[in-house]
């Protein structure tokens, strides 16, 4: 089986679901990785019926929900045990969620940016009772390199270790390591392919002591050696675009950008040999 390319819904601020995966389809889009918050795209109380009909919609155009990107991460190193349980509650019901919509895993952050020995064995533990459950159903958790505490390849794979369950995945934010500072070829070298279901493409550049988000290409974040290196080593998960006009609504038209953001990857696949 080979990449699969998908766009998170974050793209598609003032649309519905079902609007997302309709424009996903009619993009060109092989999936979707629906936003699950409750401002967002779905969310845990909607409605099985409605989950139910989100499928078939997307069966009918010919794409798959791939996934369920949650916001759920700094509950998970929380000091404060009834945060903790909620969290891994609200963890719970979206892995249920997931199975609704036949998606392949949940995305979760990587607890806080305060990265203490204390936060990561909370964060540890707290992985370890939420991958039972999602071993049990099926699906995977995809840790994000989000910045918080698993953000590099070492301490990625220290998570996954000490975790020690085939349910937990990593997403590779590309962006997201390079914006620590980090070389993001490097670490994902140390980590390896075998764990990472899916890998995030968006792009930025500096500008004025911030980081503004721009088309794939436009900036500096250093997408190909990482594909080159993801060809070489087999990879065959998913490669998500990350088109951030929900946050940045300066940002073009998710419809007149997104063709050109799916071309720019697929040429990055494409274009490097195995």
């Amino acid at each position: 089986m080979g990449v699969k390319f998908t766009v998170f819904t974050l793209a598609f601020p003032g649309y519905t679901a079902e609007g997302a995966v309709e424009a996903a389809a009619r993009l060109g889009f092989d999936g979707v990785d629906i936003r699950a918050r409750e401002d967002g795209h779905i969310y845990v109380d909607t409605p099985s019926e409605r989950r139910r009909r989100l499928v078939e919609l997307a069966e009918s155009l010919g794409v798959e929900i791939a996934s369920v990107y949650s916001y759920v991460g700094r509950e998970l190193a929380s000091p404060d045990p009834g945060e903790r349980r909620r969290g891994l509650e609200l963890l719970s019901a979206l892995l249920d969620l997931a199975v609704d919509l036949g998606g392949e895993y949940v995305r979760v952050f990587a607890g806080t940016r305060e990265r203490t020995e204390e936060n990561f064995r909370r964060l540890v533990e707290s992985l370890k009772l939420a991958c039972r459950g999602a071993e049990d159903r099926g699906v995977k958790i995809g840790v994000e390199t989000h910045g918080e505490l698993a953000y590099s390849g070492a301490t990625c794979r220290r998570l996954l270790e000490e975790v020690g369950s085939s349910a937990l995945s990593i997403v590779y934010d590309v962006a997201g390591v390079y914006r620590e500072g980090l070389d993001p070829l490097s670490e994902l070298k140390s980590l390896g392919v075998r764990d990472v279901i899916a890998v995030q493409f968006h792009d930025f550049k500096r500008e004025g002591g911030a980081w503004k988000p721009v088309l794939l290409g436009e900036g500096e974040v250093p997408h190909k050696p990482v594909v080159e290196y993801l060809v070489s080593a087999g990879y065959s998960g998913f490669a998500v675009c990350e088109y951030e006009k929900w946050w940045h609504p300066e940002l073009p038209d998710p419809l007149e950008a997104l063709p050109r953001e799916l071309a720019y990857v697929k040429a990055l696949f494409g274009g490097a040999r195995p």
